[in-house]
């Protein structure tokens, strides 16, 4: 297994990924208040606010709440409310 870094929108965006055979299965990172596009994703993802507080494609999302599923070819909005941490599956 491979740990990748990973840096977006100018720093304000960082996480960690964890590669096995070029595949990048899971990321947990950080991320600070503002909204992002991320395109769409390529493969599944499942995204898990863990602490502080994002809306995930229009869904509010804070550790309390069950993870948001992002299927293929669906854009990916972040609008984060707070400096916030995730975790994010792939597949």
């Amino acid at each position: 297994m491979e740990i990748k870094k990973n840096e977006y929108f100018d720093g304000n965006v960082h996480s960690l990924g964890f590669v096995e055979n070029g595949i990048t299965e899971i990321t947990a990172g950080l991320i600070k208040k503002g909204t992002y596009d991320f395109g769409k994703a390529d493969p599944r993802e499942t995204m898990k606010c863990t602490s502080g507080e994002m809306v995930i494609n229009g869904v509010s999302c804070t550790a309390e709440n069950a993870a948001a599923v992002i299927e293929v070819g669906q854009q990916i909005v972040l609008e984060v409310k707070a400096d916030s941490t995730y975790t994010c599956t792939y597949g």
